[in-house]
Order: structure tokens, then C-alpha cells, then sequence
């Protein structure tokens, strides 16, 4: 519930009052949205190409700009989504947004039909002000097995003019060490500011291609300005202010009504399993944040099932499905793209035969196996002892810091702490990482079905919920021990970030008997150039002869889209 907290402070400050946070204070409270609206965020995009083929990787880098508040406290995550003219996403992703950038890559499905795409990004606080505050950036996409066309002429009903945001030259120069190349001779290009540009530096991106295989004079999409307004502002979503990304919704009552200040357990499953507790606000509602992990993670949600009747725990969307304020275009080709497209078709079914498509790897450090509470905890493992019948008899006889009360019929456990306090707060109890509310049901088990038991025996903080210490039991078979999970309670998938792209394409050396398969030769997503500095990059030229083109990029201070080009010719 951090993003709950420290919106608050925010709004507060933005009005002229307390920044205090006091219980039951809710960001989603109408009375915020006067201020909140004057939160806006803009997003700049430029990918590798324009034109790909299914199968391969597509590379992009947006500069993040806001206003209002200072840019390292607000958005920590890009939506990234590949949609058809009608909305429909292809493929989509979540990335990285750090110090006012976010770069990656989505590898278009092999499914997907030729046709005129959009890559669509945007940040969960852009979604208040709604899709006509998002990036679009056009793209073709061409499927040589397929005869279908994905044809946009249909669209959403969107007839309003669009435009596309022109790049201003001039303020960004670019040079090669020669117009003329052999295959795979080595390409020495020189990058600076000029001498009277207003910029003392500027961060850019690089990316070199056969000429007509990027639009160099235009990016992305410029809607009208009443496109951006049409939207009533509304605090749907809250910021991504973690490291992971956002994970938000809300609590219904059966009576249809919102459950306030509920208690959530969520549990991260996987080898690398975490635990959240969260607690609904005023409005019902709760955000969390989740830690940095890559691809589909499997979620464990269980509200308090102390509440009579059963609750209904609702998980927001975490990508957009509006429709795109874009008109219907229909596909086509021109000459020069019609010629790359059977280039890149060529490339695709090469790297079929060379394996050297890309892989995606979503690999982080690993932590040592068994807990998300880390290893500072009393540990039995029941094997190493005279087998008992239940687990009531394991904690009576082998387990000192915890007592088995039973009062008025119902059986709990309590844990000892040399803490007093720990005594106001129910404790933790998981079986294989998962709450379990029905104590006596636990108590039940018979231990040859249990691996160990994890006990702290101190307050124990997740979030904003405090629990008197945590008992963990690991089943031997991973299986809950046969425990009944609670009414309200379910799995579903989560998308964390999108897996890191460890494909390459290797460069063409002399002599190699490999095909050149790059269709994008070179990309740089970071380069800083300056007035006074001069930045050398190398790269091979590519084997196919042809015309290529260099294309630089960068946003301004003022937000002009600058850019930079310089021809090459490999013979």
C-alpha cells in the first residue's frame, strides 16, 4: 500500500494542506481530482524500423516527461502493447521506466496477420486521462506464409484528422567516414551537437537500416488536442512508484456494497515465491506494488474469510482495452517497403535455418531456495524427530514459543516473544507460502505429510498489516497438505516485466560462410552527445549490397523531436 500513502502526501502538498496521511484518507477520492489532473505525463517513442516481419524482435526506447511532480517519484513502468487498428493486442509488455527512459523489445508473434499495426505506450497514471494521452507509433508488419491481410479499413469510428510528429533537423550532426562500402568492412560514425545549438547535451538513440525501412522524417502519432481532453479525468489507477510493477483492484461485499479497510493476502508463487498484505481503503479499494521478476507469474489472492458471507476480490486490468483514437487506414506497400519485405522474409527463414532468432530470457539473481521472510527464523524440520499424530502434538512437545489455546470450542496458536506487543496482533500462518485461516483444520494434519516449520517469533510487518510473529509449514509434496483453501479465495496469472531479449545477430566477418540476417544492421538505444564532445560508434555493414541509412534521435528540453541522417551505400 505504498502508492496509497504516498499519494496522499502528493495530493495533500499539491492542495496547500497537511501532507499527513490519516486512516481512512483514500487517493480515489473524488475531492483529489482537481489537483491530480494537473499530474500529466508524456511519452516520446522511437523504434529500430517501421517495417517488420513476424518472428522477429522489434526494439524501441521512449523518453518519459512529466509535470507537476519531480519525474523519479512518480511512473516506474511502461505499457508497451503491438495492437491492430481496432485495439486488439498482438503482443504487449511491461518495461523498466527509470530516470526518464525505458528501453526493450516485443518479438512479434508468428501468428500475426500483414497489416498495419500501432505500438501503443502509456503509464498506468495515463490511463485516468484516457487513450487519447498515449503514444502511438505506426508500424507494418508483413507474414510471407499467410495470405491474409489485417486490413484497418474498419477501425473504431474515429475520424478525426492525425497527423504525424515531424523530427526537426538541424541541431544533430551525423557522418560516416565514407558514403562507399565493401560487405562487412567496418562503418566509423561520428555524432555531436552543433556548434550553435541551445543544447548542452542530449540523450539519443541510433539505429541504421536499409533505406526505406524507417520513416525518417516523422515518430509517432500527434492527436488532436481534444483528443487528449475528450476523457473525464478519473483516479482509476495509481502511479507504478515500486520497483515491480502495480497490481491494484477492489473488495465487493455480498451485498454489493465496498469492503472497507478488508485484509488481502496475496502470495507470489514460483521458485522465487513473495507474500503481500494489503488493506482496502475508504473506497474498497487496495494497490500494491510487486517485486521485479520477468514473464507470467502465478498469484494466490484470500480475503479475510472472517467477514460473513463471501466477499468478491476484483483485479483491475494492468493493460488498457480502449479502443485507439485513430482512423481506419488501409495496408499498403510501396515499392521500396515491397522490396524490404522480401528481404525480410529472406532473413526470417535463414534464421530458421541458423538459429540465430532471438531468445528471451527473463534470468535475475537468484535467492536461495524456501522463503520470501528470508533465513533469520527458528527452523524444525519434522523428520528429524520421533513421529507424532498431529501437528497440535508437534507444537505441545517440540515447538516451546508457541502455545495451542483453546477457548470457548475454537483451537489457535499464540506465539511467545520477548516483544509484549506481539500479543495485539494475529499471527501469520502459511501452508507452502499460502495464508490459512482455519487453524484447527492445521492443527489436524498429520506431520509424515510435512517437511518443516518455520517460526518467527517477532512482529511481523508486510505493507501496512502487522502480524503477531509468522509460523511457515512446508508440506513435503508442495500440495498445501491437503488443506481446503478459503471461500473468496482463487489463483490467476500476472504479467511482471517482459522477458529480457538475449538474442543477437551476428555481424558478417570476412570470409564467413553465415548469411547477414540483420534487417535492423545496428541499434543504440543510449547515446549522450554533446556540443563540445564528438561520439565515435562502429558498426560492420551489413553483406547485402543496397542502400542504407543512418537515422540519430533524440527529445529536446522543449520537447522537439530532433533527428539526424546520413546515407551509406555497401557494394
Amino acid at each position: 500500500m505504498q502508492s496509497l500513502t504516498y499519494l496522499i502526501f502528493w495530493l495533500g502538498a499539491l492542495c496547500g494542506g497537511s501532507s499527513q496521511v490519516v486512516w481512512g484518507q483514500s487517493p480515489f477520492d473524488p475531492a483529489y481530482y482537481s489537483e491530480a489532473r494537473k499530474i500529466r505525463e508524456h511519452l516520446n517513442l522511437f523504434t529500430d524500423r517501421s517495417i517488420y516481419a513476424v518472428g522477429e524482435s522489434l526494439k524501441f526506447r521512449a523518453d518519459h516527461t512529466i509535470s507537476a511532480v519531480e519525474p523519479e517519484e512518480w511512473s516506474s513502468v511502461l505499457y508497451v502493447e503491438l495492437v491492430t487498428a481496432s485495439g486488439n493486442a498482438v503482443t504487449q509488455g511491461k518495461f523498466m521506466l527509470r530516470d526518464g527512459k525505458s528501453t526493450g523489445s516485443l518479438q512479434i508473434p508468428s501468428g500475426t496477420l500483414t497489416g498495419l499495426y500501432y505500438l501503443k505506450c502509456y503509464t498506468r497514471w495515463m490511463r485516468n486521462r484516457g487513450p487519447g494521452t498515449f503514444s502511438y507509433t505506426p508500424l507494418k508488419i508483413i507474414n510471407p506464409n499467410r495470405m491474409e491481410v489485417a486490413n484497418g479499413t474498419r477501425g473504431n469510428g474515429y475520424e478525426a484528422n492525425v497527423t504525424r510528429m515531424a523530427y526537426k533537423q538541424g541541431e544533430i550532426n551525423c557522418s560516416s567516414d565514407n558514403s562507399i562500402y565493401a560487405r562487412g568492412d567496418e562503418v566509423r560514425l561520428q555524432v555531436s551537437g552543433l556548434l550553435n545549438t541551445y543544447l548542452d547535451q542530449l540523450n539519443c538513440c541510433i539505429t541504421v537500416v536499409p533505406l526505406g525501412a524507417i520513416d525518417t522524417l516523422s515518430g509517432q502519432l500527434l492527436l488532436p488536442s481534444d483528443g487528449a481532453e475528450a476523457e473525464e479525468f478519473r483516479i482509476d489507477y495509481l502511479p507504478d512508484l515500486g520497483k515491480g510493477p502495480s497490481m491494484s483492484g477492489s473488495v465487493i461485499l455480498p451485498d454489493q456494497t465496498v469492503a472497507q479497510f478488508t485484509t488481502l493476502h496475496f502470495t507470489q508463487l514460483g521458485d522465487d515465491p513473495d507474500f503481500f498484505a494489503t488493506v482496502t481503503d475508504a473506497n474498497g479499494r487496495f494497490a500494491l506494488s510487486t517485486p521485479v521478476r520477468y514473464g507470467e507469474q502465478e498469484f494466490y489472492v484470500s480475503p479475510d474469510p472472517r467477514i460473513d458471507g463471501l466477499i468478491e476480490v476484483r483485479i483491475d486490468q494492468d493493460f488498457d482495452g480502449s479502443p485507439l483514437p485513430v482512423p481506419a487506414v488501409k495496408f499498403g506497400l510501396s515499392e521500396w517497403e515491397r522490396n524490404i519485405a522480401t528481404r525480410m522474409a529472406l532473413s526470417m527463414q535463414l534464421s530458421h535455418v541458423y538459429g540465430t532468432s532471438a531468445a528471451l530470457s527473463g534470468d535475475t539473481a537468484k535467492i536461495e531456495p524456501g522463503s520470501f521472510y528470508g533465513s533469520r527464523v527458528q527452523r524444525m524440520y519434522i523428520d528429524d524427530y520421533v513421529n507424532l499424530p498431529t501437528l497440535e502434538e508437534v507444537f505441545i512437545n517440540l515447538i516451546p514459543n508457541v502455545d495451542v489455546v483453546k477457548k470457548k470450542g475454537e483451537v489457535s496458536l499464540k506465539i511467545h516473544s520477548d516483544n509484549n506487543s506481539i500479543g495485539i496482533f494475529d499471527p501469520l500462518i502459511m501452508i507452502d507460502h499460502i495464508s490459512v485461516f482455519d487453524q484447527e483444520a492445521i492443527l489436524a494434519l498429520p506431520p509424515k505429510k510435512i517437511h518443516r516449520i518455520d517460526l518467527i517469533n517477532e512482529i511481523y510487518l508486510k505493507g501496512n498489516v502487522a502480524f503477531g510473529g509468522l509460523i511457515s509449514i512446508s508440506s513435503k509434496s508442495g500440495d498445501m497438505a491437503g488443506i481446503d483453501l478459503p471461500p473468496g479465495s482463487y489463483f490467476f496469472d500476472y504479467q511482471s516485466f517482459y522477458p529480457e531479449d538475449k538474442g543477437f545477430v551476428v555481424s558478417p566477418t570476412a570470409g564467413d560462410r553465415i548469411p547477414d540476417m540483420r534487417n535492423t544492421v545496428f541499434w543504440m538505444n543510449d547515446v549522450i552527445i554533446g556540443k563540445e564532445t564528438v561520439n565515435e560508434v562502429t558498426f560492420r555493414a551489413p553483406s547485402i549490397p543496397g542502400n542504407y541509412v543512418i537515422l540519430v534521435r533524440g527529445v529536446a528540453p522543449n520537447g522537439d523531436l530532433l533527428s539526424a541522417t546520413t546515407p551509406f551505400e555497401v557494394q
